[in-house]
């Protein structure tokens, strides 16, 4: 067992990446008029970025806090999905065309992204919601 210094945790630069099939959004083989198969990459949030994501899924309303999960695939999709070198193929204003894209490719997106940067198995997002 390896005990960490501060110094080694500062270096330590590890984020996973996944791949998520999107071939929905890709284009059609013109031979087999088929969709080839499309993927993105969706990486590993910053614990800001995961802090970020989850402070927007919660408005004040007056003394009250409700949920907010409008656009929240799209916006999930926006945060994580990159190229090979972690840049981001999307930005913010992204957001409100990709809301109009089919949702599996989404969804698939998001069930990646919480997988990955363990949104659901602390059930972040289920308190969230109560």
């Amino acid at each position: 067992m390896t005990l960490l210094t501060r110094e080694q945790v500062i270096k330590a630069e590890r984020f996973e990446m996944v791949e998520v099939d999107v071939t929905e959004w890709g284009a059609i083989d013109s031979e087999t008029g088929k969709p080839e198969k499309t993927t993105v990459f969706v990486r590993e949030l910053t614990a800001r970025e995961k802090d970020d994501f989850e402070a927007s899924l919660v408005q004040q309303r007056g003394r009250k806090q409700v949920t907010n999960l409008v656009d929240m695939r799209a916006r999930m999709a926006v945060l994580v999905c990159c190229d090979e070198s972690r840049l981001p193929i999307f930005r913010k204003e992204d957001v409100e065309w990709l809301t109009k894209k089919s949702s599996r490719p989404l969804t698939r997106i998001y069930k990646a992204a919480t997988e990955l940067n363990d949104l659901d198995s602390e059930g972040d997002i289920e308190t969230l919601k109560n």
